[in-house]
């Protein structure tokens, strides 16, 4: 979950920036960010609704997303981007935090937009009822920022030309699924307990990677090393899913044991 604090009687100003001091703040600040992948679907029937950007600094399939303001909680911050990026008035309590990332970006929007542009993301997951989603497609995405949007598949994601950035918060909503099922088993067989343990330490082992460096360039993306060379793209096997080994990492089962045991001890002390 996210966490926000506020101290004393903060009053949020509403000021608009021109595009020059917009430009120049860009140059001094990190602008926080909530962003959201929306879902439909359970196992093997998940979806992730991305839109394709065609404005910097992300122009190619993205999070659904932007700016917060002053005061939001990151999860309403989240709340009004879906809301004005798709028109779904969603309560906040219905958003799931995944995880906070850093993004550091060569191109932005405003001019020297050579400048860059630098954001703290908050991501959450928004699962939708089948009419909410139903009703979503290319069609509601401002054709002025967005060439495309798509329903993508968790595994077509992973193991597709995606952004890293991306990739990495697909992988986190899967371990925060894992999680919640490991929740909704707690008390009960242990071998359910320890099958779900198992699928939830998998993926919160799954990264390739904490922080890398990459560059896109004729609508791929190209991973670059400390000497600016580039590298092959980082893998490590997806767990639970179709295609990859059900569980490809080291020790696995020997620390998801441990996790069943401390949940259960942890549930049972409560």
């Amino acid at each position: 979950m996210s966490y926000h604090f506020v101290t004393g009687d903060f009053q949020p100003q509403k000021v608009f920036l021109p595009d020059k001091e917009y430009g120049l703040a860009l140059d001094a600040l990190v602008k926080g960010c909530a962003d959201v992948l929306l879902t439909r679907g359970e196992g093997a029937s998940l979806r992730i609704l991305l839109g394709k950007r065609k404005v910097e600094p992300q122009p190619d399939w993205w999070f659904v997303g932007g700016r917060t303001r002053p005061g939001d909680t990151p999860a309403e911050g989240a709340a009004r981007n879906v809301k004005r990026e798709l028109g779904l008035a969603i309560e906040t309590r219905r958003f799931v935090h995944v995880n906070t990332y850093s993004f550091v970006w060569n191109y932005r929007q405003q001019a020297p937009s050579t400048n860059g542009t630098a954001d703290a993301s908050t991501v959450f997951e928004l699962p939708l009822t089948q009419a909410e989603a139903d009703g979503l497609g290319p069609a509601k995405f401002d054709k002025n920022e967005y060439a495309d949007a798509a329903w993508v598949g968790p595994l077509d994601i992973l193991e597709g030309d995606y952004h890293p950035a991306l990739q990495q918060a697909v992988r986190d909503l899967l371990a925060q699924r894992a999680y919640r099922d490991l929740r909704n088993v707690a008390g009960g067989p242990p071998a359910a307990v320890a099958r779900c343990a198992r699928r939830f330490v998998a993926w919160k082992e799954a990264a390739p990677l904490r922080a890398c460096k990459v560059r896109f360039v004729d609508g791929s993306y190209q991973f670059v090393g400390t000497d600016g060379a580039r590298v092959p793209r980082p893998t490590k096997a997806a767990p639970g899913l179709t295609r990859p080994p059900l569980f490809a990492l080291r020790d696995v089962a020997f620390y998801a044991s441990i996790a069943a045991v401390a949940f259960m001890a942890g549930r049972r002390s409560k």
